[in-house]
């Protein structure tokens, strides 16, 4: 398959060694599904679509510590960590479940570099410019680029070991082979049978996309009074969903499709713009963490409760925003349906 030898071409790439290779970032690619294919070639299409993601990206985190590139790996790592879970209980076998596993320890290592990025680049300024004293938001600022610089040696480090590389190809083998297809699977069909991964894909598609988006719709349905542990549920439950929906697109109608990934891209960037409320917050305590008694201690305070209220301000008004979508998208017809 054509996704196959271009995921091939991409590790091979980068295990050759990252001076070698181009150090481009590589954003999110359709996956090629289509009606005809089986559940067992849908899912090899796609896993090996998302694995390209996350090593395409490898070169532009360690070459240049490109900071869309940790971003789209991270993307990329979010995109495999469903794609296993995907295509139904017949992959849900404990190779996988390790791998997926596997895949979260990665995302994990890099988050904090990416929380920094998102902090400095998009977090920081305005509420800094706003207040008049940018200059009183210097030793913040310092301290957040010397948190950043240690989160990125951590991130290019993991990126850079023998366990990521190894990473990359357990999860290609999961996916050209029948590594995942345990015993257990055969005992449960007679000698001859059909195995369900040998079905057509699209039925396998409707029932998990049912199986999304009931996990969203129990999770959202008290949406006015959810705290912010819960929206953060929500949140992840409709990433899943989103990307869930990605890959099954190819098997049903654009327009439908594009409708239905619009409204909940909409509710998803309400809802990240809260996260990014909290996530302000944690990374101020960080910041400001065992700095009492030291001189620039006022200054850092007095910053840190500036950006912290400028952002819960904002807040209020990106919570009715994201209830007006959540009612947009829950009222819609899923496109599977």
């Amino acid at each position: 398959m054509k996704g196959s030898e271009d995921t091939r071409a991409t590790l091979t790439s980068f295990q050759v060694g990252e001076a070698n290779a181009i150090a481009r970032v590589a954003r999110a690619r359709p996956v090629r599904l289509t009606r005809k294919m089986t559940v067992e070639e849908a899912f090899r299409v796609t896993v090996l679509e998302c694995l390209a993601q996350v090593a395409a990206n490898a070169p532009a985190v360690l070459q240049s510590r490109d900071i869309e590139g940790l971003h789209q790996m991270r993307v990329g790592l979010r995109r495999l960590h469903v794609a296993l879970n995907a295509f139904g209980e017949e992959f849900r076998t404990p190779a996988l479940k390790e791998l997926r596993k596997r895949t979260k320890a990665l995302a994990d290592t890099i988050a904090p570099a990416r929380d920094l990025d998102v902090f400095l680049g998009e977090l920081l300024d305005e509420p800094a410019r706003a207040d008049g004293r940018s200059e009183t938001f210097s030793t913040l600022r310092d301290r957040a680029e010397e948190a950043r610089k240690l989160a990125w040696d951590q991130a290019t480090h993991s990126v850079a070991s023998a366990e990521f590389s190894g990473f990359l190809d357990d999860v290609a083998v999961a996916a050209e082979t029948h590594s995942w297809f345990t015993k257990s699977i055969r005992a449960g069909a007679a000698e001859g049978a059909h195995y369900a991964v040998d079905s057509p894909v699209r039925p396998t598609a409707a029932r998990m996309l049912d199986e999304h988006f009931s996990r969203v719709s129990k999770r959202g349905r008290h949406m006015r009074s959810l705290g912010e542990r819960e929206r953060h549920r929500l949140r992840i439950a409709l990433k899943k969903l989103r990307y869930a929906a990605e890959f099954y697109a190819p098997l049903y109608k654009k327009n439908q499709v594009r409708k239905y990934l619009r409204r909940l891209k909409a509710l998803l960037e309400d809802l990240g713009a809260l996260n990014d409320v909290v996530a302000v917050r944690a990374t101020l305590t960080r910041l400001t963490h065992e700095e009492s008694g030291k001189r620039h201690y006022p200054d850092l305070c007095f910053a840190a409760g500036v950006i912290s209220g400028w952002h819960g301000a904002r807040a209020r008004a990106i919570d009715k925003s994201a209830v007006r979508h959540w009612e947009k998208f829950r009222d819609m017809d899923p496109f599977w349906r």
